[in-house]
């Protein structure tokens, strides 16, 4: 019976210890989450603060202007107006570099080709996967000019299938891990050919008003 009783007091203090350790991993996402959204946000004002007053004539293919903000570089923002997100991608994915804000995976928006990837914290790509069929997606780039794309396709690919993350004829590309990090949330996008004109005054400047992320 003694044995029993001890052995039972072992399970339960096992049990609090599992608990303990859960809330204390809760407790960490969300302050990771809550750190990354307020870096994102902080990094979005400074990069459209250097975005153009008009919209200026892009290359219409090779590499997208890069800017520098806090030692970080730039290539524009991703607007996903149906999960209220307006995103500051930085230009080259790194571990470091995707605790703050998305990045470049590969590609240029003139090319269509263009891959970006974030974390799945809430502020970030967290909500990739509840995207519909025909959702607006807007890059704009540092000459203030946006492409307009919509939602085609969402699928699950592996954690380490690069080749099949790179293949195909996507117009612009998103992704983010799972959660556990098994997997991958894919989201792919067909451009729509609406583009700004030379000279109108940047979409993204009236939708960084709008965005909740200024506040």
């Amino acid at each position: 019976m003694f044995n029993k009783r001890k052995l039972g007091y072992i399970y339960i203090a096992i049990g609090v210890a599992l608990i303990f350790m859960a809330a204390l991993l809760l407790k960490n996402n969300i302050d990771e989450n809550t750190v990354a959204g307020a870096a994102s946000e902080e990094l979005l004002n400074e990069v459209v603060e250097q975005m153009p007053t008009v919209v200026l004539e892009a290359e219409d293919s090779g590499p997208m202007p890069v800017v520098s903000v806090d030692g970080r570089s730039f290539v524009g923002t991703v607007q996903i107006p149906s999960l209220g997100l307006l995103l500051p991608i930085q230009d080259e994915w790194s571990k470091e570099n995707a605790k703050v804000a998305i990045c470049r995976y590969k590609g240029s928006v003139y090319d269509n080709d263009l891959i970006v990837c974030g974390h799945n914290y809430t502020e970030h790509f967290g909500t990739l996967g509840e995207l519909e069929m025909g959702a607006e997606v807007i890059v704009t780039d540092m000459n203030g000019k946006s492409f307009h794309f919509v939602v085609s396709n969402l699928e699950t690919l592996g954690a380490y299938d690069t080749e099949e993350m790179e293949a195909g004829q996507c117009d612009f590309t998103m992704f983010t891990c799972t959660l556990g990090g098994a997997n991958r949330v894919t989201v792919r996008c067909e451009a729509t050919g609406e583009v700004s004109k030379t000279g109108e005054v940047p979409d993204i400047l009236k939708a960084v008003e709008e965005s909740k992320h200024v506040r």
